[in-house]
């Protein structure tokens, strides 16, 4: 077990009192809420066992042995206390950065920093973006990235700076680590089923997927219009940028000039109004 080892942590608390630490389908504690009866008892890491002699196999288990624990909850959790500290200092996430994040139900976020050593492991991450979202989508084994990246991390920022855009992320990433030789991710890590169902969905999705931002009906009927009636228009007799003494500049203006390039009017008569 190396450095694991198993312990009891003993909790005093009322009858219907909320724990306040979060363990995921592995009944691993991947959340503790600060003010709860929990901080300061359990750990980020820590794997639940048992509670007052009622052994538990899954959350199910956990929280119905939590609702009969009253006055005291006696846990038995296995703890790698390197670990931990490990994993504590990694959902420590600075305010500032903290307030770009979105929390969602089924996720656990932490900070991920890649250190780049010259002749230290290759980088070995990919990335996509999926419905304004940037997703890992490969991690190399024995690189840089498996330290401290999954497949189907949601990268929030790259260095403090949002990213929905892989390209984006892409660009910042590689020059923070030719810059600073480091660079650091807020990560958005499925956690339950549902969300780890969704990740997987979106990293086989291909590149054909309809926009995240979906377009109204009519909108959508207007394009398809527009995109049928195409073929049959005429090249215009002489191009705005031809060459030559005679050719047409283009200058800048200050006025705003307004064009309008379709509606769902088309042939209809309008009624003037007053």
């Amino acid at each position: 077990m190396g450095s694991e080892k198993m312990i009891e942590v003993r909790i005093d608390m009322e009858e219907g009192e909320p724990l306040g630490a979060t363990p995921n389908d592995k009944l691993v504690i991947t959340k503790i809420q600060a003010g709860t009866i929990a901080e300061g008892k359990l750990r980020i890491g820590d794997q639940v066992k048992n509670v007052n002699g009622t052994a538990c196999k899954d959350c199910n288990d956990f929280f119905r042995a939590l609702r009969f624990a009253a006055p005291c909850a006696r846990i038995m959790v296995v703890r790698d206390e390197k670990k931990a500290e490990e994993l504590e200092a990694r959902v420590h996430i600075p305010a500032d950065r903290a307030k770009i994040i979105q929390r969602r139900e089924g996720y656990t976020y932490e900070l991920a920093t890649l250190v780049w050593a010259q002749n230290g492991p290759k980088l070995g991450l990919g990335i996509k973006h999926f419905q304004n979202r940037v997703l890992v989508s490969r991690v190399d084994p024995g690189s840089l990235a498996e330290k401290c990246l999954v497949l189907g991390d949601h990268l929030c920022d790259v260095d403090g700076i949002p990213v929905t855009d892989k390209d984006v992320a892409r660009d910042l990433l590689v020059k923070n680590l030719q810059e600073k030789g480091k660079v650091s991710f807020v990560v958005e890590r499925p956690d339950s089923i549902d969300a780890k169902q969704w990740a997987k969905q979106a990293l086989s999705a291909n590149l054909m997927t309809p926009p995240s931002v979906i377009m109204s009906e009519d909108v959508t009927k207007i394009a398809a219009q527009y995109r049928q009636a195409l073929p049959g228009l005429k090249t215009p007799s002489k191009s705005a940028m031809s060459t030559g003494p005679s050719a047409r500049r283009a200058q800048i203006v200050e006025t705003t000039v307004t064009h309008e390039i379709g509606h769902d009017h088309e042939g209809k008569a309008l009624r003037k109004v007053k």
